[in-house]
């Protein structure tokens, strides 16, 4: 991965402050969520960017991918609704 951590964060942080700006200042329900997308994404890109320069969080990330993929081989749906019971 080319750059540094301090980049990507910064890149996160505009994209949450334009996403925060355009749902504050627009009243259009569809622009709304578009904002709410941008915001959501940046969390996404500053999640990635931690795992990706930060050493420990690359084992836990693939552990966690992991545990998603057991759970949804054994449940056999990707409806969150229906993991309320893990004993089962």
């Amino acid at each position: 991965m080319s750059g540094s951590l301090d980049s990507y964060l910064v890149l996160s942080g505009l994209l949450f402050a334009i996403g925060t700006f355009g749902f504050l200042a627009r009243r259009n329900a569809i622009s709304m969520l578009m904002s709410i997308e941008l915001m959501l994404n940046a969390a996404n890109l500053t999640i990635v960017a931690f795992g990706a320069f930060v050493k420990p969080l690359q084992t836990h990330a693939a552990v966690i991918a992991l545990i998603v993929i057991a759970i949804y081989r054994n449940k056999k749906t990707p409806l969150v609704d229906e993991y309320d019971s893990m004993s089962e």
